[in-house]
C-alpha cells in the first residue's frame, strides 16, 4: 500500500511539472513578445529597457529552476501562471499602443473627406433622391465645383437622367433661392454649412437631407525629418468644428501653433483667431478669406496660410476635432483649467458654470469651455485664450500618473479622432527623452489681435461676413515669440524690415481691407519702436 501511495505522488509530481514547464514555456513567449513590441516602440530609455530584458530573463530561468525540487513546483507553477497573465497583459497593452499609433500616423496616407449633400426644405414631400429627379438644383458656380460636378455625375449615371442646374455665386444666394422656390433642391459641400449660417440663420434647421455622397481624396503631407529631441520644431494644432471621423472636411476653429524646443525645455502656444482676414495661398488669389474656412481646403491650405502670415516654416500637424477633446479629458478622469473670467457658457455649449481661477472639467465641460465666444469678454480672442488653457492642463494631466490609469481609455479617445504627419519614431523619441530625464517645461501663451469688420470673404462670395483685421504689431510680437524658442530670435531691424514686407506682400490696392493693411505697414516702425518685444 505504501508503495502505491509512492508511486501515485510521483506520478503527481510528474504531472505538475509538466505542467509547470508548459506555463514556463508559455511565459516565455509571452515574455519574448513583450520584448519584440518595446524594441518596435522604442520608447523606453536604454536603462530601463536593459533592465525590463534582465528581469525578464531572470524570471524565466526561476521559474523552471523551481519545477525541478519537488517542494517547489507547485509555487513554481503559480507564479509562473501570474507572470503569464502580466506579460500577457503587457502584450496586449503594448499592441494596442502601435496599432494605434500607426493609425494616427498618416505620414504617407492621408485622406480628405467630403460629404457632398443633396437637400430639400423640410416641408418639402420628397422623401428619396429618386423624387427629385424633375426637380432645379440648385449649385454654386465655382465654389467646390469639382467635387460637386462628380456628385452630380454620379447621380445622373445611376438614374439615367439629365439633372437640372442653376448656378449662384454664393452660398447665401443658392440658400435663400431654395427658400423663394427658384430651386426645389441643392447639392453642396456639408463643410460650408456653418459658412451659409453665417448670412442665413438656422439654414441646416430648415432643409431635409435626401442623400450623402462621400468622397475621399488621397493627400501627401509627409512631416519634416527632424530629430525632435535635438532640434526645435513646430507643430500646427487644427481643431476642426465637428464630431466623428477626422478626416471629414471642415472649417478649423482652433488654430494654434505649439513651438517646442527639446533642448531648453520651452514651449511656446501661438492662437490665432479663426475669424482672422487672410490670404489663403494656392486658393484664394488676391482675395481674403476667413483663417477658419482654410480648412475646408485641406489642412495644407491652413499650413500655407499660417506659414506666410508669421514668416516660419511648420513642420508637423495635428489634427482634432470636438470628439478627441470630450473622450481624451474623460479619459484622464478630468482635468484642472485656470479661467481668467466668471461666465456661463451659451446655451448651446451647455450652459455651465465657470468660476474664475482652477474649474475641475469633465470631456463635456471642457469642450463647452474652448468653444465659448459669445459670454466671455474679448469674444473669440479670449476664446483662443481658454483653449490654450485647456491644452495646458491636458500637458500637466497626461505627465502625471493619470496617463496610466487611464491608459487604454486613452488610446480609445484618440483613436480615429487623433490624425499627425509626425512619424511613430519621433513620438516614440519623445516619450523616451521624457522618461529618461523627467525634466519639467516651461509653457506660455501668447495670441495675436486685431479689429472686427465686415468684408467680403472668398469662400463667402458676395455676402459681407464678419472678420478680424489682424494686428501686425501683434503678429510680428508673435512671430518673435516663436524664433526667440526656436533660437533664432532676430535682431530688432531686420525683425522690422521682415514684419514689413510681410505687410506690403500682404496688402494690394484691389483688395478689400487692403486699406487697413497698408496703415498697418505705414505704422509698424512707430509701433515696433516702443514695443518691449523687439
Amino acid at each position: 500500500m505504501e508503495g502505491k501511495r509512492r508511486r501515485k505522488k510521483k506520478r503527481h509530481s510528474k504531472v505538475l511539472r509538466a505542467a509547470g514547464l508548459c506555463i514556463n514555456a508559455l511565459q516565455v513567449v509571452a515574455s519574448a513578445v513583450l520584448l519584440i513590441l518595446m524594441m518596435q516602440l522604442n520608447v523606453l530609455p536604454v536603462r530601463y529597457t536593459g533592465a525590463v530584458i534582465g528581469l525578464t530573463i531572470f524570471l524565466a530561468i526561476l521559474m523552471i529552476l523551481m519545477q525541478f525540487p519537488r517542494k517547489t513546483r507547485l509555487a513554481g507553477c503559480i507564479l509562473s501562471g501570474i507572470f503569464c497573465l502580466v506579460f500577457i497583459l503587457g502584450d496586449i497593452y503594448l499592441a494596442r499602443t502601435h496599432m494605434v499609433l500607426s493609425d494616427i500616423t498618416v505620414e504617407d496616407n492621408n485622406y480628405k473627406v467630403d460629404q457632398i449633400v443633396i437637400a430639400v426644405l423640410k416641408d418639402d414631400p420628397a422623401e428619396e433622391l429618386e423624387d427629385t429627379l424633375i426637380y432645379n438644383f440648385g449649385i454654386q458656380k465655382t465654389l467646390d465645383r469639382e467635387n460637386t460636378d462628380t456628385t452630380i455625375s454620379n447621380i445622373e449615371e445611376q438614374s439615367g437622367t439629365t439633372l437640372n442646374v442653376t448656378e449662384f455665386d454664393d452660398l447665401a444666394s443658392m440658400a435663400q433661392a431654395l427658400y423663394d422656390g427658384q430651386v426645389q433642391a441643392v447639392i453642396y459641400n456639408a463643410a460650408y454649412d456653418d459658412t451659409i449660417e453665417e448670412t442665413v440663420e438656422d439654414f441646416t434647421d430648415q432643409i431635409k437631407v435626401l442623400e450623402n455622397h462621400e468622397i475621399r481624396t488621397q493627400t501627401q503631407m509627409t512631416g519634416n525629418d527632424i530629430n525632435v529631441t535635438q532640434n526645435p520644431f513646430t507643430v500646427y494644432i487644427s481643431g476642426i468644428d465637428v464630431y466623428g471621423e477626422i478626416s471629414q472636411t471642415s472649417r478649423s476653429d482652433v488654430n494654434m501653433l505649439v513651438t517646442v524646443n527639446p533642448q531648453t525645455k520651452e514651449v511656446v502656444m501661438t492662437t490665432t483667431p479663426r475669424d482672422y482676414y487672410v490670404q489663403l495661398p494656392g486658393v484664394s488669389g488676391e482675395s481674403r478669406d476667413k483663417l477658419t474656412h482654410a480648412g475646408i481646403y485641406g489642412i495644407q491650405c491652413s499650413i500655407d496660410t499660417l506659414e506666410q502670415l508669421y514668416d516660419i516654416e511648420i513642420d508637423y500637424y495635428v489634427r482634432v476635432n470636438f470628439t478627441t477633446l470630450r473622450n481624451l479629458v474623460d479619459a484622464l478622469g478630468g482635468v484642472n483649467v485656470y479661467s481668467e473670467y466668471e461666465f456661463t457658457t451659451h446655451y448651446k455649449n451647455g450652459g455651465y458654470e465657470i468660476k474664475k481661477g482652477y474649474n475641475f472639467m469633465d470631456g463635456k465641460k471642457a469642450l463647452a469651455f474652448a468653444r465659448e465666444r459669445y459670454n466671455v469678454p474679448g469674444g473669440d480672442e479670449q476664446r483662443g485664450r481658454d483653449q490654450q488653457a485647456v491644452l495646458k492642463a491636458l500637458f500637466e494631466k497626461v505627465m502625471s500618473p493619470s496617463i496610466l490609469t487611464g491608459y487604454l481609455g486613452i488610446l480609445d479617445s484618440i483613436e480615429g479622432n487623433f490624425e499627425t504627419n509626425m512619424g511613430m519614431d519621433q513620438i516614440a523619441s519623445l516619450v523616451k527623452m521624457q522618461l529618461a530625464d523627467g525634466s519639467s517645461w516651461d509653457i506660455k501663451s501668447q495670441s495675436v489681435t486685431g479689429t472686427f469688420g465686415n468684408e467680403y470673404c472668398y469662400s463667402g462670395g458676395y455676402q459681407l461676413l464678419s472678420i478680424m483685421y489682424p494686428d501686425e504689431t501683434s503678429v510680428a510680437e508673435a512671430r518673435q515669440g516663436i524664433l526667440r524658442v526656436l533660437g533664432l530670435e532676430e535682431d530688432a531691424p531686420e525683425a522690422v524690415y521682415a514684419a514689413e514686407n510681410i505687410l506690403k506682400n500682404m496688402a494690394s490696392e484691389d483688395q478689400p481691407g487692403s486699406a487697413a493693411a497698408e496703415a498697418g505697414a505705414d505704422g509698424l516702425d512707430t509701433a515696433l519702436g516702443i514695443s518691449g518685444a523687439w
